[in-house]
């Protein structure tokens, strides 16, 4: 616990998301490569034992393995963060339409017909969004947080974080409890607004933090929506921060969904105090064209590269902490 809060309350927390759904070893090991040695303190990947292998071997490439924490993310069935896109067979018409916008190069023409790498998709439902023919679907891949804590619970992590959107409020706060009782180091709270009205989410908070030490709160303002560099992106994450910091809870407060370099400057401007800034898609994307080749450990002018365009989005939020 005390890296996580030396970090929170002198360097203020950088993380990286690389989606809860991501199941991409490769490109997880990369993205923890680079963005470690671009200054990012922690990485947030989803709570299965490969994936925190994945990030272990990309922090030892980057010799980062004690500089840099590691967070994994459970939650609640029905939330978004665990969802995988389906084809229908009987309604689509493989007009390929669905491949254009997933950034997850999970979507792919086999056989004239439309697949679906499962590893790699996230769950944003961009490629449902698009389908003019309702086509596709979205599927939970359901366990409760604790049958995914269970295999992982000896391995090194420093953080757990309890994506909890959900109208069932007993049911958030029953499966926090049985988590903080398989799990007794730092826990992170993720809550967006989709699901309860800002009274009932500040009330679910204070419950879920009295009695607390240590309560990081990510406050998703548009989960998986931080594709574009704008202030107009990264709004809702901090219009969730200043409902958070009004109320006065006592939290460690990270802003999420939507974000991009623009997210610490607009909550300076808007006189929100951040402890730290989760980024996910926005980080994602602009290192995509580098880390995506086979040989990329192999290629030192694309690891270069790589680490300079995160180095950039590092500084942007830095300078405004």
């Amino acid at each position: 616990m005390n890296k996580l809060t030396n970090i929170l309350n002198n360097n203020k927390c950088l993380k990286l998301i690389c989606a809860a759904g991501n199941e991409n070893i490769k490109e997880i090991e990369k993205l923890s490569y680079v963005y470690s040695l671009a200054g990012f303190n922690m990485i947030d990947v989803s709570a299965k034992q490969e994936t925190i292998n994945a990030v272990k071997n990309g922090l030892k490439r980057a010799g980062k393995e004690n500089a840099v924490l590691i967070c994994v993310s459970v939650g609640m069935q029905n939330d978004i963060h665990l969802t995988k896109a389906v084809v229908n067979r009987q309604k689509c018409i493989n007009c390929s339409s669905c491949i254009t916008v997933c950034p997850q190069n999970a979507i792919y023409m086999e056989d004239e017909k439309i697949q679906i790498n499962e590893k790699n998709c996230i769950g944003c439902s961009k490629c449902k969004d698009k389908c003019s023919f309702d086509a596709i679907i979205t599927e939970h891949k359901y366990k409760t947080p604790w049958e995914m804590l269970l295999p992982i619970i000896s391995e090194n992590i420093d953080c757990v974080e309890f994506h909890c959107t959900s109208s069932d409020e007993d049911a958030i706060i029953d499966s926090f409890n049985k988590i903080k009782s398989l799990y007794k180091g730092c826990l992170s709270i993720c809550l967006d607004r989709s699901k309860l009205g800002d009274d009932k989410l500040i009330n679910l908070i204070k419950k879920m933090s009295e009695n607390e030490d240590f309560i990081m709160l990510q406050a998703d303002g548009k989960p998986m929506s931080g594709g574009e560099d704008n202030y107009k992106s990264t709004l809702q994450s901090v219009a969730f921060g200043e409902l958070i910091r009004n109320s006065g809870l006592n939290v460690y407060l990270i802003l999420s969904g939507g974000t991009n370099s623009k997210t610490s400057k607009l909550a300076k401007e808007c006189n929100v105090d951040i402890d730290g800034v989760a980024l996910g898609s926005f980080a994602r994307k602009i290192v995509k064209d580098y880390i995506g080749t086979d040989d990329f450990f192999e290629n030192e002018e694309l690891q270069r590269l790589a680490v300079n365009k995160a180095e950039e989005l590092a500084n942007c939020i830095k300078e405004y902490f």
